[in-house]
């Protein structure tokens, strides 16, 4: 459970990072926050529940 807690940080530093590069092109701040909901969502629903 830690590894997914751990990859769902990860993700959203990374999603942030992607919606600092787009809010740079000038989409704005929404851009950070859905960039980093989105990098912490999608390698959950990628990996599935846990359990194996």
């Amino acid at each position: 459970m830690a590894k997914r807690i751990m990859m769902a940080v990860v993700g959203a530093g990374i999603g942030s990072l992607a919606g600092l590069l787009v809010a740079v092109f000038g989409v704005g701040g929404p851009a950070l926050i859905i960039g980093a909901i989105a990098g912490a969502l999608i390698p959950l629903l990628v990996l599935g529940p846990p359990g194996r």
